[in-house]
């Protein structure tokens, strides 16, 4: 029998003022799975993870966790239930300290924990954190306006596991960063796959996420296109040339 889906997003449709961005999207996560949401600018994928994680409103369609409808959850209440963004842009305090950066991810805990089980959660997501990020830990008292981008990416991270998610949404963890340094991030993604962590990871590039996702789904315009396991999109090129409308030479740029 299959597990029921952690997360199921139907017929959802989103925009801006009257603009239509996202177009009846439909996707599912199970338990423990993840998926990347391809496309080239402009095709909804950020729109999409502003749904899920409560930052806008969808028009129509709705968005289950657990089992629950949680299309109208705001998304201070949605990160307490376990559904939790690092947003593009990481959008870090740059006048605050590494730690103090962390600590701020834990806001939503502290709503619905005593004061004795806080104190433990905080201990158990630094030390996690850290153990993630050794970088971090050497620094943790540095402003993280003294980072390289790679180091706040990590920051960004670290921060939203400090609210011990049970889905974790990604928004381009990749952007702007070395291809090693990009590398170092999925190493830490890998690891919170291999503790059973579910993630949607939202991806420009297309190499890197299906060799880490187990399936993938392509948007176009804010329609989703395609959708299958990342085995078979990685063999099928065809497929992404085809939905993404490269030739060759600008695939492999893509790639």
């Amino acid at each position: 029998m299959t597990a029921p889906a952690l997360l199921a997003v139907t017929d959802l449709v989103a925009g801006y003022g009257g603009n239509r961005v996202l177009k009846e999207i439909s996707l599912e996560v199970s338990p423990g799975g993840a998926i990347a949401v391809l496309g080239a600018n402009g095709a909804g994928k950020s729109t999409l993870m502003k749904c899920i994680s409560g930052l806008l409103k969808p028009w129509q369609g709705s968005i289950t966790f657990e089992g629950r409808d949680i299309t109208g959850v705001p998304a201070e209440r949605r990160a307490g239930l376990g559904v939790v963004l690092v947003p593009e842009g990481r959008g870090l305090f740059t006048t605050m300290t590494i730690e103090e950066n962390l600590l701020v991810g834990a806001t939503g805990l502290r709503r619905r924990m005593r004061s004795g089980q806080m104190r433990q959660l905080l201990a158990e997501g630094l030390d996690r954190a850290y153990d993630l990020f050794p970088v971090l830990k050497d620094r943790r008292n540095d402003l993280a306006a003294k980072l390289s981008g790679g180091q706040q990416q990590m920051v960004a991270i670290a921060r939203a596991l400090m609210a011990h998610p049970k889905l974790l949404l990604l928004d381009e963890p990749c952007l702007g960063l070395a291809p090693k340094v990009g590398n170092e991030v999925y190493r830490a993604l890998r690891i919170l796959r291999e503790q059973g962590m579910s993630l949607v990871v939202v991806e420009e590039s297309t190499r890197r996420a299906l060799a880490f996702v187990d399936r993938a789904c392509v948007l176009k315009l804010g329609s989703k296109v395609l959708e299958d396991d990342a085995q078979n999109l990685t063999r099928d090129e065809a497929l992404l040339e085809a939905y993404f409308g490269l030739t060759s030479e600008a695939k492999d740029m893509t790639l």
